[in-house]
């Protein structure tokens, strides 16, 4: 205990601790607050490539009790988290304000919290009553079209921990050098939506009002080599309700460098479509999330519904979901379903649960049914499945998403600095860090490879915009170029659908280029 205490100290004595803000805590929204101070900004720092991997410093945490609150219940039938106290519901279109009323009350709800789109409604329940009863009687009533528990999504990322080795053999596995001579890099113009935990888009610091300590002040900086002036369109922060999503994870930040990191620039990495614009949308939280704010909406399938028609109303052309659950979401269906409608490609993770059970996910399901949307699976570095890519017939297309247990093997893009962050403490080690004075900071930036199909799906989503710039501007037409000059691999159809994405097939497939 001794030891492991002195670590921490370490660790919480070389953090850099920025000065506490003066402003007072607010009461109205005491878990899911954040605020902006304009601080003197200081450009984020590109670490070289770390060949060793950083220390894990860990410490006993046993006896640590924390008094947060708890708004996930799980359904023992799938696993699947769903948000306590809620339930979504869409009426059919001819229930007027007195049917809503009379549906409110056969299931003592409470309000109805928001409309949303496509005839759905949030609809809160009184304490003690269950969702996942609430969805059986719901679904029974005449009123009703259909009902579901508020699911949770999550990334779909593998984390591991192995020493590893900067190459970005993904690109060539795809054939995406020849395919930047046909299209370098896509146009300026293309809109590419990142549904995912965010992205710093801004140089500043935050404060956070934590339950645990009170006011939390924060750095971020813009990603260097990602983000720059006139890049970012639209960002929208759907945790947090403000227009700055900055990023407590880093999965937001890889998957976006793998659509969109600068290139041919002499530093950093290199991105697919490199000059499309980036529209971050953060849904989805990490760890620090977590502590600085308990009782947030993360990853509820209402939350990500509305981020998907965000960015379609707003001139995302491509949107990439790196991310899922075990837990079905009609309401996102009908989003996605939106935005291809609006002209929008939607790239969707298959999955990491083939060591698992293979479990039905979603989005992923939702692929194969929308035309114009694509399920992505996960190959290694050999253009085999990937041990934990999902084997199911949504599955419609793979992409690289590296080895699982293999650091060296992974997606390389940019990542946090895991000594500044310290993204891989558990909820307890974080949440105690906190009290004894640790503050992460997120600017200082590192080549880190990554491995899960939220890697692989920023390939395709790529390659889309590729294709949207070169004038295949239908959704549909940009799903039957990809899976139509696919590469053949040694994989059924439920394992990685019409082969592996092929950049430059695709691009020289339909004609467009000579």
């Amino acid at each position: 205990m001794y030891l492991r205490l002195v670590g921490l100290f370490a660790v919480v004595t070389a953090a850099a601790l920025v000065g506490s803000a003066q402003e007072p805590q607010p009461t109205a929204r005491p878990f899911a607050y954040k605020q902006r101070t304009h601080d003197v900004p200081t450009p984020g720092f590109l670490g070289g490539l770390r060949r060793e991997p950083a220390p894990h410093i860990t410490f006993d945490t046993t006896g640590v009790t924390l008094s947060l609150p708890d708004v996930w219940d799980v359904d023992p039938g799938t696993g699947a988290q769903y948000r306590r106290g809620e339930v979504l519901v869409r009426f059919r279109d001819d229930v007027d304000a007195i049917g809503r009323a009379r549906t409110l009350q056969s299931v003592r709800g409470r309000r109805m919290v928001r409309v949303l789109p496509a005839n759905w409604s949030l609809m809160e329940l009184q304490p003690e009553v269950s969702p996942l009863q609430s969805v059986s009687v719901l679904q029974a009533m005449p009123e009703v079209e259909e009902a579901s528990p508020n699911f949770r999504l999550r990334t779909q990322q593998f984390r591991p921990n192995d020493e590893f080795h900067h190459l970005q053999w993904n690109f060539e596995a795809i054939n995406l050098p020849v395919a930047w001579q046909i299209n370098p890099g896509a146009r300026d113009d293309v809109v590419v939506a990142v549904v995912d935990t965010g992205l710093n888009a801004v140089t500043d610091t935050f404060v956070f009002f934590s339950p645990l300590v009170g006011q939390i002040p924060v750095r971020f900086a813009e990603v260097p080599d990602l983000v720059s002036d006139g890049r970012i369109v639209s960002p929208y922060d759907f945790v947090y309700d403000d227009e700055f999503p900055v990023d407590l994870d880093g999965h937001g930040t890889h998957v976006a460098g793998t659509i969109a990191q600068q290139t041919d620039n002499g530093i950093g990495l290199a991105g697919v479509a490199f000059n499309v614009k980036l529209m971050p949308l953060k849904v989805i939280t990490g760890g620090w999330d977590d502590v600085f704010n308990p009782s947030h909406r993360g990853g509820a399938v209402d939350v990500v519904s509305a981020a998907v028609r965000h960015a379609a109303d707003n001139g995302a052309k491509v949107i990439n979901l790196s991310l899922g659950g075990l837990g079905a979401a009609p309401t996102l269906r009908d989003a996605i379903s939106y935005a291809v409608s609006r002209g929008a490609f939607v790239a969707i993770a298959a999955g990491n649960s083939f060591e698992d059970g293979n479990p039905v996910e979603y989005p992923a399901a939702y692929g194969e049914q929308i035309n114009g949307a694509m399920t992505v699976g996960a190959v290694n570095r050999s253009s085999r499945r990937a041990s934990y890519s999902a084997v199911h017939p949504y599955v419609e297309i793979c992409a690289p998403g590296g080895d699982a247990f293999d650091f060296e093997r992974g997606i390389t893009q940019v990542g946090y600095e895991e000594a500044s962050t310290r993204s891989l403490w558990t909820f307890p080690e974080q949440a105690l860090a906190l009290t004894l004075g640790f503050r992460p900071r997120f600017d200082r930036f590192e080549p880190l490879p990554l491995s899960g199909t939220s890697m692989a799906t920023p390939h395709v989503a790529g390659v889309a915009a590729l294709l949207y710039s070169q004038g295949i501007r239908n959704p549909s037409a940009i799903e039957e170029a990809i899976t139509r000059f696919a590469r053949p691999i040694d994989a059924t159809a439920d394992q990685c659908g019409a082969g592996l994405v092929d950049a430059r097939r695709a691009l020289r497939g339909l004609g467009l280029a000579r």
